[in-house]
């Protein structure tokens, strides 16, 4: 990817596109480490920011001897140089940066006669580099917030049930009755409707098939004067641990979608299920 990256900013002449081309490689370097964290049963939230951060540190170090070499071929006399030679030799790709930071390579925005270089030149890069390094990790976080690890049998947890119903108005009291282990009110819940809504969703473990959690998003749409639609997420429980009778009653309520009484447990012994 970082290969691909350096030589295809070469061939973007618009500054949008290449601004999309670095969000997109952020993004699919914190995309592919993060599921190769979860490959590898990582549970440490600090430690898959800090990896994802390092591999996309090196990534774009890499890029940035691929964009040189592939500048540098311009030059009859730097046409030999190779990306490799450069990406073991830090301190020559640094040079040859500063050098071609002094003159630019390409231009920002219609009607300028000369390249960008200098200052701005040097803003655009460090721009370049807190995109890519920001947008990793938290790629690589959400993937890691997708999934429970099931510790019992020492596996991630597959996806179960989803159902959508409409928002209640006070979240905060729907949040202390699910904490409780009464989900009853998610029954209660009106059918969904198109701007205000509550998306249930249960993971389970495949194996032992007694792990259960339950998340829940809150999404709203807000419309401009001019007809923009604004979608807005907000997570307000995370893979809260729930009994399997209650996964089971909230399997049956996402197929018929109609209210299931009996859904609520009230408390229990906190040992046995809390929120993870």
């Amino acid at each position: 990817m970082a290969y691909s990256y350096g030589r295809g900013l070469i061939l973007i002449s618009d500054a949008h596109f290449a601004a999309f081309a670095t969000i997109a490689f952020g993004a699919a370097v914190g995309a592919i480490t993060g599921y190769g964290m979860v490959l590898g049963n990582v549970r440490n939230e600090k430690a898959s920011i800090a990896v994802s951060a390092l591999v996309a540190i090196v990534a774009l170090y890499v890029s940035w001897a691929v964009w040189v070499a592939a500048t540098l071929r311009s030059d009859p006399e730097a046409s030999d140089v190779s990306w490799l030679g450069l990406a073991l030799r830090p301190d020559a790709l640094w040079k040859t940066i500063c050098v071609i930071n002094q003159y630019g390579t390409w231009t920002l925005g219609e009607g300028k006669s000369e390249a960008t270089h200098g200052a701005e030149l040097w803003a655009i890069w460090v721009a370049e580099a807190a995109a890519v390094i920001g947008v990793a990790p938290s790629v690589a976080v959400h993937i890691f917030h997708l999934r429970p690890f099931c510790e019992t049998c020492g596996c991630w947890a597959e996806r179960g049930a989803r159902l959508k119903k409409a928002a209640p108005a006070n979240l905060a009291q729907l949040k202390r009755h699910l904490e409780t282990k009464d989900l009853q009110p998610l029954a209660d819940l009106e059918p969904s409707n198109k701007d205000n809504n509550l998306s249930i969703a249960l993971n389970s473990c495949p194996r032992c098939r007694l792990f259960h959690t339950l998340s829940l998003t809150h999404t709203t749409v807000t419309r401009s004067k001019l007809g923009r639609r604004t979608l807005r997420n907000n997570v307000i429980l995370r893979h809260l641990i729930v009994r399997p009778e209650q996964a089971e009653t909230l399997r049956l309520l996402s197929v018929s979608g109609n209210s299931t009484p009996g859904i609520g447990v009230t408390k229990i012994n906190a040992a046995a299920a809390g929120k993870k």
